[in-house]
């Protein structure tokens, strides 16, 4: 089993579902940001729509973590203070019989503009 550095810090905020509010309405919530160790990340992609007037760029990046990091949808990832959402579940390349790396692959999307 192959095994990286997890040296990297950032920023997690665990999403909790539904909170209600003073008002008693539900609204989303997330955690208090906690610091976790990553392996890295590669580098922002972005995407621009082709329409003009439209100014939103949609920006990805794949993050590079431990298999223990118990993320999960919608939970927010800070890197080097920039926000991101994770976009579904981790990838995991571990659950075979040749190479487990010890990393799991995870998502990440912010939109912009």
């Amino acid at each position: 089993m192959t095994q990286f550095s997890l040296t990297v810090p950032v920023q997690v905020e665990r999403y909790s579902g539904g909170v209600v509010d003073e008002l008693g309405n539900e609204t989303e919530g997330w955690s208090a940001p906690e610091s976790v160790l990553v392996f890295g990340w590669e580098a922002p992609v972005s995407a621009e729509q082709v329409l003009a007037g439209h100014e939103r760029v949609v920006v990805d990046v794949k993050l590079y973590a431990g298999r223990s990091i118990a993320i999960g949808p919608r939970d927010h990832i800070t890197l080097d203070g920039k926000a991101f959402e994770v976009v579904g579940y981790p990838q995991d390349p571990n659950n075979n019989p040749w190479w487990q790396p010890g990393l799991v692959t995870v998502l990440l999307r912010s939109l912009e503009g």
